[in-house]
C-alpha cells in the first residue's frame, strides 16, 4: 500500500482515524450488546462477591482473610456502581476509560490477594494471570487499551513477584513472562483481527443504509427515507406547536420530453433538476425524489404562505434556467400543510391534488 493510500485507509491500529466515527461506532457497539453487557458486569460482580468463599477455606491468618474480604467487597461495590451508570447514562463516550480502569484495579487486588494473602502454587497464579489477560481481551474495549491494561497487569505481576517472592527460580520466572508474552501477542493479534472486522462491517453497514436512503438517479431522498422520517417531524410539530409544509412538483410534459429526445435525456433533466433545487434551498429543507418526475420539498417549522412564496420564487427559477440537453422547461408546484391529525397519506394527498389542480389551470403553477 503507498503512502497516499494508507493514509486513507478509515481503519488503523484496530480502530477508525476519525475519532467521532469511531465515538458513533463504540456508542453503536455498547448499545447492541447493552443488555449483554449489563449482564456481565453483574455476574463479574457476584463472582467477585463469591470469592469471599474459597478465600475463607485458603488464607489460615484471620487478619488476611480480612484483608481479601474488604478488597472482595470493594471490588464488589465498585462494579455495582459500573452496572448503575452503564444502566442509568446512555452518553457511553467514557465507558472506555471506565473499563480500563476498572481491569487495572480488580487485575491489581487480585493479584494481591492470589499472590500474597493465598500462599498459591507460583504456576497456578501464572494461570490466574493468564485468564485475566483473557478477560481484557474479551471486554468490549479498545484495541490499544487492551494491550496496554493487559501489559500493565503482567508487569505489575512479576514486579510483584521479583521483589516479594523469594522462593521463584529463574526458569520458572522467565518461563512465565515469556508464556505470558507469547499469550498477549496472540490475544493482540486476534482481537485486532476482530477489531477490524467489525469496523469494516460497521462502515459497510453504513454505506447500505446510505445507499438505501437514497434515489440511485439524482442523489437525493428517496421515498422510503421520507417515509421513516415523516412521524418524527410530525412529534417536533405537535410538541413545539409549530408549523410543517410540503411541495410536491413536477416537470410539465415531461412525457412528451422523455419521447421527443428519450429516456437517457430525460434521466439528465431530472438529475441536472435535482441539483439545481438542492443548491436554492435551505439545509433544513428535505428533498425527496417521489417517483418518476415527481418530488417532494418539505419544509420543518415553516408555514403555509412561505412555502407557498418558497415554491413561487423556486418556480421562477427554474423556468429561468437554461437545462444543458434540452434548454427551459416548467415545473408545476401544489403545496398543504401539515393539520392535526394528518397522516402520511393525507397530507401528500393534499399536496397531490393541487399539483393536479395546477396542472388543469394551465401548468407552470403554484396552488
Amino acid at each position: 500500500m503507498d503512502p497516499m493510500q494508507f493514509k486513507k485507509t478509515p481503519i488503523y491500529l484496530g480502530e477508525f482515524r476519525e475519532e467521532a466515527l469511531e465515538k458513533e461506532f463504540y456508542q453503536a457497539e455498547i448499545s447492541r450488546n447493552f443488555n449483554v453487557l449489563r449482564l456481565t458486569i453483574l455476574v463479574v460482580a457476584i463472582l467477585t462477591f463469591l470469592m469471599i468463599v474459597p478465600e475463607y477455606y485458603i488464607i489460615e491468618d484471620p487478619s488476611d482473610f480480612f484483608a481479601a474480604f474488604i478488597i472482595s467487597s470493594f471490588m464488589t461495590a465498585a462494579l455495582i456502581i459500573l452496572f448503575i451508570k452503564v444502566s442509568k447514562d446512555k452518553n457511553w463516550d467514557s465507558l472506555i476509560y471506565w473499563f480500563t480502569v476498572y481491569e487495572i484495579m480488580i487485575g491489581l487486588s487480585l493479584i494481591y490477594i492470589v499472590s500474597s494473602l493465598m500462599t498459591m502454587d507460583f504456576m497456578i497464579q501464572v494461570i490466574s494471570v493468564i485468564v485475566m489477560i483473557l478477560l481484557v481481551y474479551l471486554i468490549n474495549n479498545r484495541w490499544l487499551y487492551s494491550i496496554f491494561t493487559s501489559l500493565f497487569l503482567s508487569i505489575s505481576y512479576f514486579v510483584f513477584v521479583a521483589v516479594f517472592l523469594n522462593n521463584v527460580s529463574t526458569s520458572d520466572y522467565l518461563a512465565a513472562v515469556l508464556f505470558i508474552i507469547l499469550i498477549i501477542f496472540i490475544c493482540s493479534i486476534a482481537s485486532y483481527g476482530t477489531n477490524y472486522y467489525k469496523r469494516f462491517h460497521y462502515l459497510n453497514l453504513i454505506e447500505l443504509l446510505r445507499v438505501a436512503e437514497l434515489d440511485a438517479l439524482t442523489g437525493i431522498y428517496n421515498k422510503s427515507k421520507f417515509n421513516k422520517d415523516y412521524q418524527g417531524l410530525t412529534i417536533t410539530v405537535k410538541q413545539q406547536c409549530g408549523h410543517l409544509s410540503i411541495v410536491m412538483f413536477d416537470i410539465d410534459n415531461f412525457k412528451e420530453l422523455n419521447d421527443q429526445y428519450g429516456h437517457l435525456v430525460g434521466d439528465a433533466v431530472l438529475l441536472e433538476l435535482a441539483n439545481f433545487i438542492q443548491q436554492n434551498i435551505r439545509s433544513s429543507d428535505i428533498f425527496v425524489r417521489w417517483g418518476g418526475d415527481k418530488f417532494i420539498l418539505t419544509f420543518p417549522d415553516t408555514h403555509l404562505q412561505l412555502a407557498v412564496e418558497i415554491a413561487e420564487k423556486l418556480r421562477v427559477m427554474i423556468g429561468e434556467h437554461s437545462f444543458e440537453k434540452i434548454g427551459h422547461l416548467s415545473c408545476s408546484f401544489g403545496v398543504a400543510a401539515f393539520k392535526e391529525g394528518d397522516e402520511l397519506d393525507s397530507l401528500v394527498r393534499r399536496a397531490d391534488e393541487r399539483l393536479y389542480i395546477a396542472k388543469r389551470q394551465g401548468k407552470n403553477k403554484v396552488v
